[in-house]
């Protein structure tokens, strides 16, 4: 079945060009293509070289399902994500982090690395035992040879030559066949989206149940695609408002009187800084003032 961009990006004005994974396995790469990978082995996620400047993002999921480390190099600088720390060479560093060529921020209730050398940004979000979502934007389109699960502009993908081309050496991890068994839930909640999924939905209730399938005890697994489902689907549909509840996934936490909102300022109003502007002030899920307060930090 022919698989198709799934993507928040697409319903908003200034289009990026996106590659995601999250929950398990499952890879949206830039032209669309959607499939499950379910393996502990590390794997490019894109490299390239792009006005002599050299880009290499690693990542490797544990055997809990989650991403457990993530290795972003440019211009020969690494930037390690693992164990909920954040390594820029050998230096622990906390967020934000402003580096000569990176800045490194709060975005929403994600973390955002944004490149000052390459239009590129990465955004991830941290659960307790890993990442369950991470996605790479490209803020135009790159005339350079690509490679890794992320794929290729405009070029069609196909699963398992980007799966055997993405994988790094390593004896000690093996690449499973994906295992689809009948889950209720992923069946229940697709019952809500068949206005926006229409003849897809088959195909992505088998991609939910490979996600779901032996990380069934692994909330944010689960959660993180039933979310990405919602957000594709917009907040205009009937999924938006109900996905949590058939889900029974719970809103992420927020520090002090903040609350949660499904889209919300990325960059939260404070005492210090009352006039934020950047980047025309993005939607995201973020942890937001009431009625419009400031936030004291």
């Amino acid at each position: 079945m022919t698989s198709q961009p799934w993507m928040l990006a697409k319903k908003i004005k200034n289009m990026f060009n996106t590659c995601r994974t999250f929950g398990s396995g499952v890879v949206q790469t830039f032209n669309g293509l959607t499939f499950y990978v379910h393996s502990n082995c590390p794997f490019t996620l894109i490299q390239f070289t792009h006005n002599h400047v050299e880009c290499d993002i690693i990542i490797r999921r544990g055997d809990s399902g989650l991403i457990v480390q993530v290795e972003i190099t440019i211009n020969k600088v690494r930037t390690v994500l693992q164990n909920g720390h954040i390594l820029v060479g050998t230096n622990s560093v906390s967020v934000p982090y402003d580096h000569m060529y990176q800045h490194i921020f709060a975005y929403g209730i994600y973390n955002r690395l944004k490149s000052l050398l390459l239009p590129l940004s990465v955004t991830w979000h941290s659960v307790p035992g890993g990442i369950d979502t991470l996605w790479v934007e490209l803020e135009q389109e790159l005339s350079t040879d690509m490679i890794g699960l992320c794929g290729k502009h405009n070029v069609s993908g196909n699963k398992q030559q980007l799966i055997a081309d993405s994988v790094l050496p390593d004896d000690t991890c093996q690449i499973r066949d994906p295992v689809s068994i009948m889950n209720t839930i992923c069946r229940l909640l697709f019952s809500y989206t068949l206005d926006c999924f229409q003849a897809l939905t088959p195909h992505y209730i088998h991609l939910c149940e490979s996600n779901i399938y032996g990380y069934e005890q692994v909330k944010s697994i689960g959660c993180a695609f039933f979310k990405e489902v919602a957000q594709y689907c917009g907040n205009t549909s009937y999924i938006w408002n109900v996905w949590r509840t058939v889900s029974n996934c719970e809103q992420p936490s927020c520090a002090g009187d903040l609350v949660y909102v499904e889209q919300g300022a990325a960059f939260v109003p404070s005492c210090s800084n009352p006039n934020i502007q950047f980047f025309n002030q993005d939607l995201t899920s973020s942890c937001v003032c009431p009625n419009g307060e400031q936030y004291v930090h």
